[in-house]
């Protein structure tokens, strides 16, 4: 594995129960500055991979390496929308991580999460309560809490299925700014067409079936 990129996987098999995998032979790299597409149907272990990642799954194999603590962005199906927290409360725990258990969050934390909900187009939506807010909305302020964060390695899950237009392009300006910026994004989808407009993609159903660029690895025959 290359030891210049911020995401190296091989031999990797994970799943839930001792002895049978939801994944296997998983392997690929990502180098900094690129989005890779993690596609596959429901079920086909998107999710499992991303919990390998953040060293989440109760059973793993093979070598695994990525730079850093990855932030997670994920779906807000699951989340308490009736929980009274403002949409900054939110962004500012991707900053707890930072700091000591000890100091509270102050100046320099809320400016990080005011600056991160400006780059997703909220800074006017601060003081709202988070599950007031829009589908869309919301994942953007998921996405700005892990801006805060600071991470080199981005797992979202999904953040552009079922949000409404300006959220989806906000979102897809965002991941192209931090490609730019020389992070490495993963984003699980089962949308083929998102999956051409990426860097990378990356195809599992149960084990890796293809990795490279979209005009390699999205043919017929690895689709079927």
């Amino acid at each position: 594995m290359s030891a210049g990129s911020p995401v190296a996987v091989k031999g990797l098999e994970a799943g839930y129960l001792p002895g049978r995998p939801a994944i296997s032979e998983i392997g690929f790299e990502v180098p900094a500055g690129r989005r890779v597409a993690v596609l596959g149907p429901n079920g086909g272990g998107k999710t499992t991979l991303f919990r390998a990642l953040l060293g989440e799954a109760p059973h793993r194999r093979g070598d695994v390496r990525v730079d850093g603590a990855p932030a997670y962005v994920p779906q807000t199906e699951g989340t308490r929308l009736d929980y009274p927290v403002s949409a900054l409360d939110v962004v500012l725990m991707g900053t707890y991580g930072s700091l000591p258990w000890y100091r509270r969050v102050g100046s320099e934390q809320r400016g990080a999460a005011r600056r991160a909900l400006e780059r997703v187009g909220l800074a006017g939506e601060a003081e709202s309560r988070f599950g007031a807010l829009s589908g869309g909305q919301r994942r953007r302020v998921l996405i700005a809490r892990s801006l805060a964060r600071g991470a080199r390695v981005l797992l979202l899950d999904e953040p552009l299925s079922g949000v409404d237009r300006p959220s989806g392009e906000r979102i897809g300006t965002v991941l192209s700014e931090l490609r730019d910026e020389g992070r490495a994004i993963l984003v699980s989808t089962h949308d083929i067409g998102q999956a051409r407009d990426f860097d990378l993609v990356l195809c599992i159903n149960g084990r890796q079936i293809a990795f490279g660029p979209p005009a390699e690895v999205l043919t017929s025959g690895v689709l079927e």
